[in-house]
């Protein structure tokens, strides 16, 4: 028999006494601290007891595992479960994709010994979740073939955000039609995924559309947020305000995410006092509770105005300690504006929450050149450099035929890479006739090197 173990799951009061493979006589027992008066004992039954209550049981405790964080414990019985149902497997490969472990779910998966159902395929999908979105429409892929598994509304959701991660927009279509033939296209979530999947492909005009005739009932709050948001993707302020009245009017009350994609849509229209005069409405409707976005926007939106002082101002009036995302856009706005004194006080700011990001140094290293302190600019990269940080190379791709093309920044392999870089030569030349290229000086040769 094996030897017994414990796992702490609730503190110090509380442990997991785990003995054998839970088949038998061996069980687990939930044992109170024995200085607590009434001593209380609670049992999942061994295996010869009721099936399904041993399963329900068991289920249980993997679950509670995983939510306390405690994964290997959560593996532990998992693995000493002499019988596993559908929920096992599901409730395991869940936890595993949920704390970012995504390829010890894909092992998991492939493996089930039993039939699995949609919900544990819609839990393979949130590889979109670590950025894998490729490998999400893979296996979305060979969902639609295995035997008796139908997408549902969360599973649609995901693929489409997956869709939307990547721009492709083809793909997206076929899901689109696929929806259009369950009843599931007019539900509110699965029109604001393709709202937004269409909006990230660059096809606003079909996103609209969608927001007018995709619902068989009345619009939502979600469907007015996805299509706010879709306008702010697009730089579309005016859009977004016109359609945010028009909510207001039809008795629609904004929530959070709201303003959000108002905000958002504000700043990257450059409406600056539109945007300041929906964040002081926002701060004074009590009903409505700020978040770390909100905040983020207003300074973004003051950052691309070149407004920085009252952004720094305005940052440190906050209540709480301010998040990278906020001290990221005072940074960004300094880079654009070149703004030294500022982006040194963000970037020291930044560097003390999230001191592994390479593009802090880099935009502080461009602050720097465009200042023209040449050697401060080469020892912040040197300090990055020394801390072993690499910035992501450039990547974007285009479908042809249903092949992919990927380029990357540096990259020759492509046997017309000379007529690419050509192409990108005039493409050049011509924005800088009809407008300003910022920082065109400040590329340097190791921005281009293939990490």
């Amino acid at each position: 028999m094996a030897m017994p173990w414990a796992m702490t799951l609730y503190g110090k009061d509380v442990l997991v006494a785990l003995s054998g493979n839970f088949c038998g006589r061996p069980r687990i027992g939930l044992y109170h601290s024995a200085n607590e008066p009434g001593m209380a004992k609670f049992e999942i039954p061994r295996r010869d007891s009721s099936a399904n209550s041993y399963l329900a049981r068991t289920n249980w405790l993997i679950t509670k595992c995983f939510r306390e964080g405690r994964i290997g414990d959560a593996r532990r019985v998992f693995d000493q479960m002499c019988e596993r149902d559908v929920v096992t497997w599901t409730t395991v490969i869940t936890g595993y994709v949920k704390h970012g472990m995504v390829e010890e779910a894909r092992r998991l998966f492939d493996r089930v010994d039993a039939k699995k159902n949609v919900v544990t395929w819609t839990a393979l999908v949130g590889y979109i979740q670590d950025g894998q979105s490729e490998e999400a429409l893979k296996i979305f892929s060979k969902m639609l073939v295995a035997d008796g598994v139908k997408p549902n509304e969360g599973t649609f959701v995901t693929v489409l955000g997956a869709c939307s991660d990547l721009a492709g927009l083809s793909e997206g279509q076929q899901v689109h039609q696929m929806i259009s033939k369950t009843v599931y296209q007019g539900c509110a979530f699965v029109v604001s995924a393709l709202i937004n999947m269409y909006s990230k492909c660059g096809e606003l005009g079909a996103a609209r559309k969608m927001f007018d005739d995709g619902l068989t009932s009345h619009r939502d709050l979600i469907s007015w947020n996805g299509m706010i948001a879709a306008y702010a993707h697009h730089g579309c302020g005016i859009e977004a305000i016109g359609l945010f009245n028009e909510m207001r009017e039809l008795g629609v009350q904004p929530d959070d995410v709201t303003y959000v994609g108002l905000l958002s849509a504000c700043s990257h229209a450059g409406l600056v006092e539109e945007g300041l005069k929906y964040f002081d409405e926002l701060v004074k409707d009590g009903s409505i509770i700020l978040r770390e976005d909100h905040y983020t926007c207003l300074v973004d939106l003051c950052g691309r105005a070149g407004r920085l002082k009252e952004a720094f101002d305005f940052i440190k009036r906050l209540r709480n300690k301010p998040s990278a995302s906020i001290w990221g856009a005072l940074l960004a706005g300094c880079n654009v504006h070149g703004d030294l004194n500022i982006g040194k006080l963000a970037a020291k700011d930044l560097l003390e929450v999230e001191s592994k990001n390479a593009g802090t140094y880099l935009l502080l290293s461009n602050i720097y050149a465009s200042a023209g302190k040449w050697r401060e600019a080469a020892n912040m990269r040197l300090k990055m450099k020394d801390k072993g940080l690499k910035k992501q190379p450039g990547c974007s791709w285009i479908e042809i035929g249903n092949r992919p093309y990927v380029f990357v920044v540096g990259d020759k392999s492509n046997s017309q890479s000379e007529l690419i870089c050509s192409l990108l030569h005039d493409l050049h030349g011509k924005m800088k006739k009809v407008g300003y290229v910022p920082h065109d000086d400040l590329i340097m040769d190791e921005d281009f090197a293939i990490t």
